[in-house]
C-alpha cells in the first residue's frame, strides 16, 4: 500500500509540473500590425496567452495540422488575452497583432 501511495504521489508531482510548463514562443518585442508568431505543432498545447504592457487589438488561437483551421479564437484589446483548446488533436498556438502595438508584448503556450 505504501508503494502504491508513493507511486501515485510521484505521478501527481510530475503531472503537475508538466501541466504548468510554459513556452514563450514570441518574446517581448514591439508588434507591428499583422505580425504573428506560432509554436511548432504538438498535441500537448492546451492554453495560449498574449501578454501586453498596454492595450492593443490582438488575436490568440490554435491552428490544427489537417485543415489548418483556427480553433478557440479570441480577439481582444485587453492587456491579457487567453484561450484554451482541450483537444488531443495536433495543433499549434498562434498569436497575431491586428493593429500596431504601442508597447512590448509576448505570447506563451502551455
Amino acid at each position: 500500500m505504501k508503494r502504491l501511495t508513493l507511486a501515485l504521489l510521484l505521478s501527481l508531482v510530475f503531472c503537475t509540473s508538466a501541466w504548468g510548463a510554459a513556452t514563450t514562443y514570441a518574446g517581448y518585442q514591439y508588434w507591428p500590425a499583422g505580425q504573428g508568431a506560432s509554436t511548432s505543432f504538438s498535441p500537448s498545447w492546451f492554453r495560449n496567452t498574449f501578454y501586453k504592457t498596454s492595450n492593443f487589438d490582438t488575436t490568440v488561437t490554435f491552428i490544427d495540422n489537417v485543415s489548418y483551421s483556427w480553433h478557440s479564437t479570441v480577439r481582444s484589446s485587453a492587456s491579457y488575452v487567453q484561450t484554451h483548446w482541450l483537444s488531443s488533436q495536433t495543433k499549434k498556438a498562434h498569436c497575431r497583432a491586428n493593429t500596431t502595438g504601442p508597447s512590448w508584448a509576448a505570447c506563451t503556450a502551455y
